[in-house]
């Protein structure tokens, strides 16, 4: 059996862009292990999907995977579909079509990486939640599309101090509104993220133009613009993955290997045995597939199938690519309780330059928890208030701690990059994470009285697990 790959572009006349879809196909034929892989264009200029096709069957392949190398859901990327699937029905192949770009966390990684990149080409030092940021998209007239776009800008609200999106055309706000409402905030340095994976003609001449004349308009000096999305093996890796989705095959669940988890073969495949026992017990579930490695790994700490059931696990939509963003800029992790910090994975928090942070124990707590009433897990998580902005909060015992982190957002105290909020408990357990679940603030908490620290560690453990494997 052999395995092909077809990319689908929308199509440019700059070399540019045959360049970046030629190298994006020999990273992605290597991480995949396909026999071939090709790009075609769905329109401006050949080579069309009729003709990618071809080559692909040309190949010997008998097994075509193809993915639409699209930002958005918008008009063009169903054009795309309906060309590939009505050509595989009119030749009789064996052709599985990907999910686009759009809707996943590497894409906002990729953002941080090229604002990252540019920060260090341009000498500027402030860290990330004291700059201001404008991302740039290109603009539709479809609805879809434009959810998708500001969706991303979502996810990268929080890692700055603010950030503002636009669009080169078809929407709004324009190029020149957004550098307006950007400006408004007076930033120090205006840090410009154009949205674009190939540098075609919009990125070459028009986005250029655009940006140049508002700032022109404003007098504002202290502007720089990142790269275009480009050849990166990020978006490789992430192709892969669309691709290994619709066609079925396994990876490994369990993060890796014995070797790079430093554990013994025997203790590997006893827990990689116990993953295929959840698995098969729980069956079809509702879980995407960043968030059901982690229900799992609570429900392979506690032996309780509740957490997928009843007492289901429950996701704030942007809580991974907030984490993500978080334990790239190296953030303390919060706990409420010493045990949830002893469970967490000293390797991973090593290997990822990460800490924890505990103030429940601090004698000088107790003696302020006399004197004014308030419980101690309400005075250390106060205690906390920086090391939690920007951070991981995780909560598996107190409720009141919990209650505590929630009004210290509010008041604008903190803005933790998530809060695990799992307490376990009779008494305003429940409610606890049922005034988690309504908050804006990226979260991850289950329905009703069960949790405790190993549930909220092992939470922790998945997620920093899963961002390991992320390549």
């Amino acid at each position: 059996m052999k395995r092909a790959l077809l990319i689908i572009d929308r199509g440019s006349r700059e070399p540019e862009v045959r360049e970046e879809m030629a190298e994006l196909c020999a990273l992605a034929r290597q991480k995949g292990g396909y026999d071939f892989a090709d790009y075609c264009f769905l329109e401006v200029l050949p080579p069309f999907i009729d003709e990618g096709i071809s080559r692909c069957i040309s190949s010997g392949a008998d097994r075509i995977t193809v993915m639409p190398y699209f930002l958005y859901p918008g008009m063009k990327l169903k054009d795309a579909v309906k060309k590939a699937a009505a050509i595989g029905r009119d030749k009789k192949l064996r052709i599985a079509i990907t999910k686009p770009l759009s809707y996943h966390p590497d894409m906002t990684r990729l953002v941080i990486d090229r604002i990252s990149r540019l920060k260090k080409q341009s000498s500027i030092s402030y860290p990330d939640n004291d700059c201001d940021v404008l991302l740039i998209g290109h603009g539709s007239s479809d609805k879809n599309a434009h959810d998708a776009f500001v969706h991303l800008a979502d996810t990268l609200r929080p890692q700055y101090r603010s950030l503002t999106h636009c669009f080169l055309e078809l929407d709004h706000p324009s190029i020149s509104e957004g550098i307006g409402q950007a400006l408004a905030g007076k930033p120090k340095a205006l840090l410009i993220a154009p949205y674009f994976l190939h540098k075609g003609a919009h990125i070459k001449r028009d986005v250029i133009e655009d940006v140049s004349k508002a700032l022109d308009k404003h007098g504002y000096k202290e502007a720089y613009m990142a790269d275009h999305l480009g050849a990166d093996p990020i978006l490789a890796d992430l192709i892969v993955r669309r691709a290994i989705d619709v066609e079925g095959r396994k990876t490994d669940s369990s993060f890796g290997t014995a070797k790079t988890r430093e554990m013994a073969e025997r203790a590997f495949d006893i827990e990689k045995k116990s993953f295929e026992i959840i698995d098969f017990e729980i069956g079809k579930h509702d879980y995407s597939d960043m968030q059901w490695p982690i229900v799992r790994r609570v429900i392979h700490a506690t032996a309780d199938f509740d957490f997928a059931g009843a007492g289901r696990i429950l996701f704030h939509k942007n809580a991974i690519e907030s984490v993500f963003c978080a334990i790239k800029n190296k953030c303390s992790i919060v706990t409420d309780v010493d045990m949830v910090a002893a469970a967490i994975n000293k390797k991973s928090l090593s290997d990822l330059g990460l800490k924890t942070v505990c103030r429940i124990s601090d004698p000088a707590l107790a003696q302020e928890s006399k004197k004014t009433g308030m419980t101690r897990s309400e005075l250390a998580m106060r205690a906390c208030a920086r090391e939690m902005d920007g951070g991981i909060v995780v909560i598996g015992n107190a409720p009141t701690a919990l209650y505590e982190v929630i009004k210290m957002v509010r008041e604008g105290v903190t803005k933790p990059a998530l809060i695990v909020g799992i307490p376990v408990g009779f008494v305003s357990a429940p409610e606890s994470k049922e005034e988690l679940a309504k908050m804006d603030t990226p979260y991850i908490t289950n329905i009703g009285r069960k949790g405790g620290s190993p549930a909220a560690s092992s939470i922790v453990n998945a997620i920093l697990l899963l961002y390991k494997s992320v390549p």
